[in-house]
């Protein structure tokens, strides 16, 4: 019998690991997660100085390691965007990185892609501490994903070539929240982020307006039974907003037209849903090179599978061909 292909197999343990979470995934959920401290810096790149190396690490951080992929071409003679991939809740970077198909495009796309892990909770599931997720409140009491993901986009940039106007995170679920939440307290160092299928704190005070506007690409599928489309509760204490009221807040926070976003045209992104299945509602009259969208994947579940190539190569694009206006 021939072995299943990569990407098979890839899947098939991303379903299991989130599936067998989903059972304890949310417990404590009134429980407020600790925010980051409030921070404003330019980030500092070795580009800057001259100082970057020809052989950089290709693992950096020292309490929490992070696994580093280059382009083989790698110069310091070049600027890259870099790309943090977040995983779900009980996932890990390497395999969150292989399902979205981001480790095949470092050399193709030309971007420095960095996979960094959560923490485990008490079960031994790795999270991120992002809002009402997913451990119990002692457990993400300990926690300040903020500022690790703060400390480790900064020691990436000392390290490699990095354009610090192009930064962007992309995160499925659990990482889909924290990359949100990163937009809510990092946006001086991110400068676009792709969600798919996470939410937000349930109430939008809770996210601080961003110092700097941030291109955010809100992605979730209608059929999503984990995090609901329309919005849903984890507990009797704490909701989370619907995927169209998230994208209206975040549009808000980087300055744009709230009130009438416009359609655009259908895209092809879930490969299992025949047709171009995806809705997209765009904001306009933003700053600047920002951008804020939200695709409604029509009857896509949480874990969509498998994907359409160009629709991934769309969701690259959205951070690694649009530097920030000015940084």
């Amino acid at each position: 019998m021939q072995d299943k292909p990569l990407h098979t197999t890839l899947i098939t343990a991303l379903v299991a690991l989130l599936v067998c979470g989903a059972l304890n995934a949310c417990s404590d959920a009134n429980t407020v997660p600790m925010r980051g401290a409030a921070q404003s810096v330019a980030l500092q790149s070795c580009a800057d100085t001259a100082s970057c190396v020809s052989n950089p690490p290709t693992e950096i951080g020292e309490r929490r390691p992070a696994s580093v992929r280059v382009p083989s071409n790698y110069t310091t003679s070049t600027r890259y965007p870099l790309v943090v991939v977040l995983h779900g809740f009980g996932a890990n970077g390497r395999l969150q990185s292989g399902y979205l198909g981001l480790d095949r495009r470092v050399d193709e796309r030309q971007y420095i892609l960095l996979f960094p892990d959560g923490t485990p909770n008490s079960a031994g599931a790795l999270f991120w501490n992002a809002p009402s997720c997913c451990a119990p409140s002692d457990d993400r009491g300990r926690v300040d994903d903020v500022a690790y993901l703060r400390e480790l986009i900064a020691t990436a940039a000392l390290h490699f070539s990095i354009d610090t106007r192009r930064v962007g995170l992309i995160g499925h679920s659990n990482g889909g929240a924290m990359t949100l939440r990163m937009v809510c307290e990092a946006s001086d160092l991110v400068t676009a982020a792709v969600s798919l299928a996470g939410w937000t704190f349930a109430e939008d005070a809770l996210c601080s307006p961003a110092d700097n506007p941030v291109r955010v690409l809100i992605m979730h599928g209608t059929e999503d039974e984990t995090i609901e489309y329309d919005g849903a509760a984890f507990s009797e204490d704490e909701a989370y907003p619907g995927a169209e009221e998230t994208t209206r807040r975040f549009a808000a926070h980087a300055g744009c037209d709230s009130s009438a976003p416009v359609t655009a045209a259908n895209r092809d992104v879930d490969a299992g849903i025949a047709g171009a299945e995806t809705q997209v509602l765009h904001y306009k009259g933003c700053p600047q090179g920002i951008h804020v969208d939200l695709w409604t994947m029509v009857d896509s579940p949480h874990i969509p599978a498998p994907w359409v190539d160009s629709a991934i190569d769309a969701i690259v694009t959205w951070i690694v061909d649009h530097p920030r206006a000015s940084q």
